[in-house]
């Protein structure tokens, strides 16, 4: 059985380096050491080029935020809907099996195969769609360690 755990809430936004300034404001309020760090990345998956940051506190729910930056899907729903919630994310050990647990259950996923970003072909994903659960979309992915500014793989987890 993967080990599995909630990990992140991400959220679209039209400009990271604003997004970035008015959460690390908010955190340093709400939550002061969540605002210390902030890891970076940028990459393409399925045809849509985009940036993020996450906001980065050992043991706690990550902060996430992500802007698109080519004119595909994501930078239509950000014109058509706003800056948004866009996904709660759950980590996995073995995000393939936990992703065939979840369409033996008859809980539908909405890629036929798990895809990843160019940069980090390790980082698979898969998304429960958001009219199963109350409008959000739900990520499962592989799970990821964090050194200095990168995500990098669990060592012993499937890549």
């Amino acid at each position: 059985m993967p080990e599995m755990r909630l990990d992140h809430i991400s959220f679209l936004v039209a400009d990271l380096d604003a997004a970035i300034e008015k959460w690390r404001g908010m955190l340093r309020i709400l939550d002061p050491e969540q605002a210390e760090r902030i890891t970076y990345g940028e990459g393409v998956e399925g045809g849509e080029h985009m940036r993020w940051a996450t906001f980065v506190k050992p043991g706690s729910t990550q902060i996430q935020l992500f802007q698109p930056l080519s004119e595909g899907f994501l930078k239509k729903v950000l014109e058509k809907r706003g800056e948004q919630v866009h996904h709660v994310a759950f980590l996995s050990s073995d995000v393939d099996t936990t992703v065939q647990q979840l369409r033996d259950a008859d809980i539908p996923v909405l890629q036929e195969e798990n895809t990843a970003p160019d940069t980090m072909p390790w980082l698979k994903w898969n998304f429960v769609p958001p009219d199963y659960v109350g409008g959000v979309l739900v990520e499962v992915a592989q799970r990821y360690d964090v050194e200095g500014d990168e995500w990098v793989p669990v060592p012993g987890d499937p890549q």
